[in-house]
């Protein structure tokens, strides 16, 4: 049989075997009734009143008996007073526990799960070879092979190197210089024995299996080829694998580049956009297996060029033109951008510096998410990262569109998509024998011995 309460709430009739239960319960609620709660939360209970053991508080799942929990309270005021007040500083120790250790807690988690992204991106990058675009080799490479280890340090398993010729050999002897650059880059990468060049996507992975560095040559603009068909062919067969249509502000007969100065002096009879020949120059490189690349193109060009190309293009060492407008990268607008996916082509993003800034890791992954906003996760890979790429992608897997597949996409598998397109159109289309008109070239090309 259960205690019974009078109404006037001061006597009790209870069973002795129930008693110490009773008062462990009251100990819960006598520290609860005793405090003072806001107006929002007591008038569940009716006004500013205390709450009360009653059925009239705020509805709870325990059943304290009134006339107990009374007693006990009116017995010892001291004994409560006492209570509320170690609980209060219980309160407060807590409090300070937790303002400090939170920050701990959570700086650690999130030091272990930047960890753990890493040896997933580690993981990753020994599954598929992150390529870099537009690599350039540092400038003590010929004494010092062991110059390459940062390479090796920054998980990149394959680069594209394209020789560079300076534009003012246009017309002089810059067909010789090119060769002069395959024959020393094909010098350098057989003394590393960490290199080997490729000319293949198959050979690509081949290499990268094996531990090495793939590097895919290529020529790093058109006026190295002399107006001619015909040196494009023999460097193919010497290795290029890519060209650069325009190197900046070079402009050569038949393509225009990109002017970023405007004191810039522009030939009269220069081309203002892709003529002909240029379209001509893109049918054969795309019949000989070659990649097309087009980032120093002037806006103009560039459009005709993914419309004309039978292959996916590539930009290279490139940016959003509305994120970064400078002279060491080439800036691409948005509508050039949003044509990629017709053409199926690929931006490889420097995402090291935009100018004399370096870029932080936020930054880049604002640019990346930004550019596979506007041409999507098919058309994007890599050719500079702050700090190191491993970071870099770390940072990007918090995100959860950025899954296996994607960043498998990002590193490199998108530019080994267009390598395995542009080598499955290779042969399929007519050889090009013509050459370019003469007055394209008879004010410049000085040095052209008269055909007869």
């Amino acid at each position: 049989m259960n205690p019974v309460p009078n109404r006037d709430f001061m006597e009790v009739h209870p069973l002795h075997q129930h008693q110490p239960h009773c008062k462990q319960q009251c100990f819960v609620f006598t520290e609860i009734a005793d405090i003072e709660l806001p107006a929002e939360i007591t008038k569940f209970g009716g006004g500013n009143e205390k709450l009360r053991c009653s059925n009239g508080g705020i509805p709870t799942s325990y059943n304290c008996k009134k006339d107990s929990c009374s007693e006990s309270s009116a017995e010892h005021p001291g004994r409560s007073r006492g209570r509320r007040i170690l609980v209060g500083i219980c309160l407060v120790l807590v409090c300070i526990a937790m303002a400090g250790g939170i920050p701990l807690a959570l700086q650690l988690r999130s030091s272990s799960l930047l960890e753990a992204r890493l040896a997933f991106i580690r993981r990753l990058l020994t599954e598929s070879p992150l390529i870099e675009g537009s690599w350039k080799p540092p400038s003590d490479i010929k004494m010092n092979a062991s110059g390459l280890a940062d390479i090796r340090q920054n998980h990149i398993g394959a680069v594209l190197w394209p020789i560079a010729v300076h534009c003012g050999a246009q017309y002089l002897d810059a067909v010789q210089l090119a060769l002069e650059g395959i024959d020393e880059a094909k010098r350098i990468t057989a003394a590393t024995n960490s290199m080997h060049i490729v000319e293949s996507a198959d050979e690509m992975e081949q290499t990268h299996i094996r531990g090495e560095v793939a590097v895919l040559m290529g020529i790093g603009g058109g006026h190295a080829l002399g107006t001619s068909l015909a040196v494009l062919r023999s460097i193919y067969l010497l290795g290029a694998r890519f060209v650069s249509v325009t190197s900046l502000e070079c402009t050569t007969p038949w393509a225009a580049a990109a002017i970023r100065r405007r004191d810039y002096l522009i030939e009269e009879n220069a081309t203002n956009s892709l003529n002909e020949f240029g379209k001509t120059m893109l049918y054969e490189m795309n019949r000989l297996g070659m990649l097309v690349e087009i980032s120093q193109l002037s806006e103009a060009a560039m459009v005709i060029a993914l419309r004309t190309a039978k292959a996916p293009v590539l930009l290279m060492n490139a940016a959003p033109l509305s994120l970064c407008n400078s002279t060491n990268v080439a800036s691409i607008p948005d509508h050039v951008l949003s044509l990629l996916p017709e053409n199926g082509g690929v931006i490889l993003l420097n995402l090291e510096r935009c100018g004399d800034r370096q870029i932080s890791v936020r930054e880049a992954i604002l640019a990346i998410n930004y550019v596979r906003k506007v041409a999507g996760v098919d058309h994007i890979g890599l050719g500079g990262a702050p700090k190191s790429y491993a970071l870099l992608l770390a940072e990007l897997a918090r995100d959860r569109v950025w899954g296996n597949a994607a960043i498998k996409k990002l590193v490199g598998g998108n530019v080994m998509r267009i390598l395995r397109e542009i080598e499955a159109l290779k042969n399929r289309m007519p050889l090009y024998e013509e050459w370019i008109p003469n007055e394209s070239i008879e004010s410049n090309s000085y040095c052209r011995y008269p055909e007869s």
